[in-house]
Order: C-alpha cells, then structure tokens, then sequence
C-alpha cells in the first residue's frame, strides 16, 4: 500500500504551507521526523514534578487507549477512522510539530483519505510514546532525588512518596527489561505498522509481549505459544492476542502490563503472517526480523 502512487498529489494544508504527497509513502516518511519531542518540550517536562509526571503519563495512556480502539476497528471496517477521528477533540493533539493542523486537515477530506488517516494515528501513538520514555526518565530520576535527600532530623520518612511506583511503573510505564532478557538482540515493533513475517519451516520467533517470553513457531501449522507455554493453532486471517474475552489468544488477566488488545498476529499461510503491535508496553522480536534503516 505504501508503494501506491496518486495521479493527483493529496494536499493538506498544515499551518501556513500547503504539502503534497504522490503516495502514502510520502506521507509516512514526512510524519516520521515529527515522532520525536522537541526540546522545547524537554524542557518543560523537566520542571514537573513527580505528580504532574504521572498525571502527564496516565493522561498519554488514556488517549493511547482510544487510539488503539479506533485503530482495531479501522482493521475490519476502514471507513470507521474517518468517523472516529472527526468525532476527536482536536484538543487532544499536541501542537508540537503541528500535529493539530495535520489531524484537522485531514479531517476536512473523504473515505479517500483513510489509509493516510490511519499512517497519522500510527505516527501520532509514535510521538506519545517518545513522550513517555521521557516522562518515565524524568520520574525515575526525581524518584531517586527524593529518596536520596537526607530527612530532617527527628522526621519520619515519608513512605507514601512513590509507595504505588511498581504500580504505576508496570501499568503506565514501559517495564524494564528482565534479567532474563537483557542482552538478547530483541526491538521494539513500530506501534501500529504492519511488520511482515516470512518464516522457513520448522522455525521458531521468540515474541515479548511487554516481558512476557512467547514464541511463534511455523509448522504443520502456524502456532502461538503463550508465556504459560499454552499452544495455539493460529487461524487463518485475523488473530488478537491479549487480556481481553474478545481475544482469539486470552493470555492471563494478571499480567497487567499486557494490554487488552495487544498484538494482531494476521495469518496469510502456515509460513506468512504479519505482526501489528498495538498495545501500552510493547511487543518486541528479535531484531532481524524488523525491517533496517536505510543508509
């Protein structure tokens, strides 16, 4: 779909200038170098406090959530996210990097614009996550600050500042790697973008959901194994893993940092399927088979 090339460039109006793209790819590649967080916002994320860190990175979840809702359902009926993203207060977009202005053009268009209506969520959920690897850096450092701190003499520590941080740590933030899997070659998938998977038979792709060590394992049949070592037998099309009822492959309701609507593991065969990330904390494979940057 990226390689698909318009006779008529799409046109969207982004502040004072007028863009143009002859393909989705294009378009991909421009909202690619707004995923970062500008130092502006640096900045300012550095002078939060502790609360109004957790607050920023609870708000970030929530919005992610109803993206990732709003993306699902763009799987089954594409039409939905022009619908879904209309409804959206545009509010909710940041303005770095002109984000409003990129979502309420699009949003002045058709149906037609709907694959690139999903690439600017994806690239969007793409930002929010930079955003929390900074959020969650920042919180530890003031984490470790106040610990640190001397008490005054004849005062108590107080040991309500950051009781709840293996909670928050394991439902907002990105978990840490486990010793278990420290030092394996293992990458984060792009959050929302298709990865395609070719695999010879026999072979076997460890698969982190969150920390969660799973597998997939091509043979006879095309197979998902759980961190529970559970064996599923994947069915052709469309395959949802993660807490939810609604999940294909349920994994345990405990795992709290495994979203609901974790990973859409499409089958096209026994030896090809496709892999879309769509959760808080991540799903991560072993590097080779992510696509490389360009030189």
């Amino acid at each position: 779909m990226l390689n698909k090339f318009f006779s008529k460039p799409v046109e969207l109006q982004v502040g004072d200038q007028t863009l143009k793209f002859f393909s989705i790819g294009d378009f991909e590649f421009c909202l690619s170098g707004r995923t970062s967080v500008p130092s502006r916002k640096i900045t300012e994320m550095v002078k939060f406090t502790p609360d109004q860190l957790k607050k920023e990175a609870r708000t970030i979840k929530d919005i992610e959530k109803r993206f990732v809702a709003m993306l699902s359902r763009s799987i089954e009926d594409p039409s939905s996210i022009n619908r879904a993203m209309r409804e959206l207060d545009p509010l909710i977009f940041s303005q770095d990097h002109n984000w409003r202005d990129v979502v309420s053009s699009m949003n002045g268009g058709g149906d037609d614009l709907n694959p690139f209506r999903r690439v600017a969520l994806v690239k969007y959920m793409q930002y929010l996550s930079s955003r929390q690897e900074i959020i969650k850096y920042l919180y530890s450092e003031k984490k470790k600050f106040m610990e640190e701190v001397p008490q005054r003499e004849g005062e108590a520590p107080d040991s309500s500042k950051f009781k709840d941080t293996l909670i928050l740590e394991n439902t907002i933030f990105e978990p840490s790697a486990t010793e278990e899997n420290k030092g394996k070659e293992f990458e984060r998938l792009p959050k929302g973008e298709v990865v395609n998977l070719n695999l010879d038979t026999g072979a076997q792709v460890d698969i982190l959901l969150s920390k969660h060590a799973c597998k997939l394992i091509a043979g006879e049949t095309l197979k998902f194994v759980d961190q529970a070592g559970r064996q599923y037998d994947l069915r052709k099309g469309r395959n949802i893993v993660g807490r939810d009822t609604i999940s294909n492959i349920m994994i345990d309701p405990a795992l709290r940092d495994v979203s609901r609507l974790h990973l859409v593991v499409e089958k096209f065969d026994e030896r090809h399927c496709s892999l879309t990330d769509m959760s808080s904390h991540g799903t991560y494979l072993p590097s080779k088979f992510l696509p490389q940057p360009r030189a």
